[in-house]
Order: C-alpha cells, then structure tokens, then sequence
C-alpha cells in the first residue's frame, strides 16, 4: 500500500498515507490483542484440564463429533485406553513367564554343575592316594577325559 500511495497526487496523498498509518496501528493493537487472547485461553485450558476431561469441555463448548452421540469419543478413549492396558498385561505376563523359565533353567544348570564338581572332587580324591604311583595317576585321569 506505500507504494501505490507513492503514485498518488499530492493533493490527496497525506490523508491516504494518514489512513495508512491508523491502519498499521489498528493492524498492531489487534495482533498484540490475539496474542494474549490465545495465551489466555491456553492458559484457561491448561488450568481446567485438571478438572474436565476434553470430552466434556467439548460438550460444554457445543462442539460435538460427527456423531450424534456426545460420549462415543470419551468411549472410544475409554476403550483405547483399556485395550493399551490389557496390552501391557499381556506383556509383563509373557515376561514373567519367561523369567521363570529362565530361572528353572538356571536352576537345573546349577544341580548339574554341583554334580559336576563332586564327580570331580571325587575322581580326585581316589587319584591322589598314594599306592598310586604318578605315572598311573596321569593314565586314569587321561582315560577318565575320554
């Protein structure tokens, strides 16, 4: 808009370029204006999430789904929610089954290797009496590997 005031006359440019002045001033005075009037509505939402759900600010609003019911969207939250929450119940109990499987393994691993060490601690024991000479001692322990 200055520059088509530019192309103006004289005689009529100062009032066109006073409007244009009132105008960008009005322009100002409305931004700053929406800026707090959407600072103060989100401030006003935040304060009030606490105590409504946003199904009900909605219904209280008059600003409906495209369904005729106002409650299918806080249901099918409601359902969302619940099948999350049964999701993670699954979850956590393919997790404990899993852990206790693990710990029978871990288990059975530990008797075994008990066994292990006493057939060893035995194996040694009846190799290192002395009517054995050590020649014998080497041969009983290579035979007892295979």
């Amino acid at each position: 808009m200055e520059i088509e005031i530019q192309g103006i006359p004289q005689s009529i440019r100062s009032t066109y370029h006073t409007r244009l002045r009132t105008a960008k001033n009005s322009l100002t005075t409305y931004k700053k204006s929406l800026t707090d009037a959407r600072a103060g509505l989100a401030r006003v939402e935040l304060l009030s999430s606490s105590k409504s759900s946003p199904g009900q600010r909605e219904r209280e609003s008059g600003e409906y789904s495209n369904s005729d019911d106002p409650y299918t969207s806080d249901r099918s939250r409601l359902l969302a929610g619940t099948s999350l929450l049964e999701d993670g119940t699954k979850r956590l109990q393919e997790s404990q089954r899993i852990a206790l499987e693990t710990e029978g393994q871990g288990a059975d691993i530990l008797r075994s290797l008990r066994g292990q060490r006493e057939q060893i601690e035995n194996s040694r024991d009846t190799v290192s009496l002395p009517r054995f000479p050590r020649v014998t001692r080497l041969m009983i322990l290579v035979m007892a590997s295979r």
